[in-house]
């Protein structure tokens, strides 16, 4: 089960994604965190952040709107409070983050380095929550230019040498654009997708149900959209992919490993089954036994056509 991710060694393909997963400790009364490949954490950024007002959440058909707006407790209270934990549990520990320019993403991986706090980076290039949809007239995502991807990540790659992995956006016409624009920067991975933009109505009120209009879809209903995206960089790519979006057991994280993911992300489907990351390790370790496969990494890529 165990993979090599870009440099970062995980015991099996299997972590949670950024913002559903807190900091590690708020699912600590379900199961063992360590356990999991990685523990990815919710994005940090220099300063506290307070996201948006709410409403901040919206179900929908299979998924869910989101515009929490990267709400953190910032570096400092990161490194001081939370890190101690994941490290105290034996975790391996991907630390999110995001920044206002690419020198605050630099500052950020600088510190989580020197402090020993994060086995490896994602950097949030992909956030689709963090303006007001309101005042900024559809400002484009850093991950919808691949100049500014090669940008920022050539900037935090020269920052540290811990795996870095960049966070790309659907919200794009051609997502093998960004994904190469990052490699040739210097990034060790990609992990592919981010939230897909949406929005709900409230019908009798006329008015948004979101406080922000905008949000970021996720669940089960974006998994062909991420899947496809996946097939589509894996086919290009040198370096390795996570794959996410819509992910809820087992059978959708092999699903994503056939069509090219290295490892797998599970997000939204941990507040519904808090368990779900521990439950598709283990129906992937069945999967292989029941088809004699005697190490995962022979799934990556496998989809036969």
């Amino acid at each position: 089960m165990a993979i090599d991710l870009g440099g970062l060694n995980m015991k099996n393909p299997v972590t949670v994604a950024s913002g559903t997963f807190g900091y590690g400790r708020e699912y600590d009364r379900y199961y063992d965190v360590a356990t999991l490949g990685a523990v990815t954490t919710k994005s940090i950024s220099l300063k506290p952040r307070p996201g948006n007002r709410p409403p901040r959440l919206v179900e929908t058909p299979a998924g869910i709107l989101n515009a929490i707006g990267l709400q953190n407790v910032g570096i400092d209270a990161y490194l001081r409070d939370k890190t101690p934990y994941l490290r105290e549990k034996g975790a391996t520990i991907i630390t999110n983050i995001y920044g206002a320019n690419a020198d605050e993403y630099a500052e950020l991986a600088r510190r989580l380095e020197a402090a020993g706090a994060a086995d490896a980076i994602e950097a949030n290039l992909s956030c689709p929550n963090v303006h007001d949809a309101k005042t900024t007239r559809g400002a484009p995502l850093v991950a919808q230019d691949p100049e500014r991807v090669a940008q920022y990540t050539r900037t935090i790659r020269s920052a540290t040498k811990l795996p870095l992995f960049i966070k790309l956006t659907p919200n794009i016409l051609d997502i093998r654009e960004p994904a190469l624009a990052a490699q040739e920067a210097g990034a060790d991975g990609v992990c592919l997708i981010n939230t897909l933009l949406g929005m709900a109505i409230d019908a009798e009120t006329r008015r948004p149900r979101l406080s922000n209009i905008v949000g970021g879809l996720s669940g089960p209903c974006i998994k062909p959209v991420a899947l496809k995206m996946v097939w589509d960089a894996a086919r290009v790519l040198r370096i390795p992919i996570i794959g996410a979006g819509g992910i809820c057991r087992a059978s959708d994280a092999i699903e994503f490993l056939l069509a090219g993911a290295r490892a797998v992300s599970i997000g939204s489907m941990s507040f519904r089954q808090p368990d779900a990351p521990v439950q598709a390790i283990r129906g992937i370790a069945a999967y292989l036994s029941r088809h004699a496969i005697d190490d995962v990494n022979k799934l990556v890529g496998a989809m036969e056509t």
